[in-house]
């Protein structure tokens, strides 16, 4: 008994915690799409210092689009790589294959005209919503 309740009381403790902070979405208006994809093939060692790309330093992860549909990511706790996108419905879906997992991305919009992108996601703590910064856009 006594260990049913821990598990209520840990159960009630964990969802009184704060909600997550919810970013407005919205499909990305096809004329803004080229203010995200570098206008190239995709380099053999992309420089995201130099190349467009999105990112969140909080997760931190790093995504750069290039025209050839390819893209390339860095997330600093994991490593890098490369996967593929298409633009599809108002999202930019992207998918890559990793040694543990595969990664599937959406991107849209975080405001009306496009300017800003959010990215959706699920990671080993669930279901994840980020929005983005634009880098040499």
């Amino acid at each position: 008994m006594k260990i049913l309740s821990v598990f209520a009381l840990s159960g009630f403790l964990v969802s009184c915690g704060k909600p997550a902070k919810k970013v407005p979405l919205y499909a990305i208006k096809s004329e803004a799409l080229t203010q995200y994809v570098n206008q190239k093939s995709m380099p053999a060692s992309p420089n995201l210092t130099l190349d467009k790309s999105i990112v969140n330093n909080d997760y931190p992860i790093e995504i750069a689009l290039y025209q050839d549909q390819r893209f390339y990511y860095n997330l600093p706790n994991l490593g890098s790589g490369k996967g593929t996108w298409k633009y599809h419905n108002g999202k930019i879906q992207l998918k890559a294959k990793r040694s543990l997992f595969d990664m599937h991305i959406d991107a849209l919009a975080a405001d009306p005209s496009s300017s800003e992108l959010a990215i959706q996601f699920s990671d080993r703590f669930g279901e994840n919503t980020l929005k983005m910064m634009n880098v040499n856009l």
